[in-house]
């Protein structure tokens, strides 16, 4: 009421509109809270997060927790199409928007597709970006879905509580026929709404 120089009752009825909206939520006997507003994302074409995020003037920041150069496993191999042991980067990323941990990501890309591609290169202007820095532009993707639970390790880095649900997201991204990554994700349960149209 002092910051803004209005009543009580326009404070009040204004946190009522915001309730009714459902951007708080009160709790008796603890207060008022701000409310988790879940993302609505269609699945009808290829996208990006961060792309996504930007067009809803949604403010992303992601850390990347590890990048290495490895052998690929028997079932990477299988995903990326490539010869069990193939060299691979894999790529572990962070990814938070309004500064809230929505999603773990992690990335494997065949060594022969972006050799050039580095952490630096990543961190700076995004994984696909830095794929179309190398000639590579991921056009098509194939993507599976299931209900999870947060595991103790993903619950440390995602500030969540282990238990919590969540989506995991398989991947497999191409550009033409070519594979050019898989990518595991572990997405928190509240944070998107996915839509399918069906025709």
């Amino acid at each position: 009421c002092r910051m803004y120089g209005v009543s009580r009752t326009t404070v009040r009825k204004a946190l009522e509109e915001l309730e009714h909206a459902g951007y708080l939520t009160r709790q008796q006997g603890k207060g008022t809270f701000v409310t988790h507003i879940s993302m609505e994302h269609r699945l009808s074409k290829f996208y990006s997060f961060s792309e996504e995020l930007k067009q809803r003037g949604r403010e992303e920041y992601v850390r990347i927790i590890s990048f290495e150069q490895i052998a690929a496993t028997r079932e990477v191999a299988l995903r990326l199409r490539l010869e069990p042991l193939g060299r691979i980067f894999k790529l572990t990323r962070l990814r938070f928007v309004d500064q809230m941990a929505y999603a773990l990501e992690t990335s494997y890309i065949p060594e022969n597709v972006c050799p050039g591609l580095t952490a630096e290169g990543v961190s700076s202007r995004g994984l696909y970006d830095s794929m179309r820095a190398n000639g590579v532009f991921p056009n098509r993707a194939i993507e599976k879905f299931r209900a999870t639970v947060i595991r103790k390790n993903e619950a440390e880095l995602m500030e969540l509580k282990t238990g919590a649900p969540a989506m995991h997201l398989e991947r497999v991204t191409y550009f033409g026929t070519r594979t050019v990554e898989y990518c595991s994700s572990i997405v928190r349960g509240d944070f998107f709404t996915y839509t399918l149209e069906l025709k």
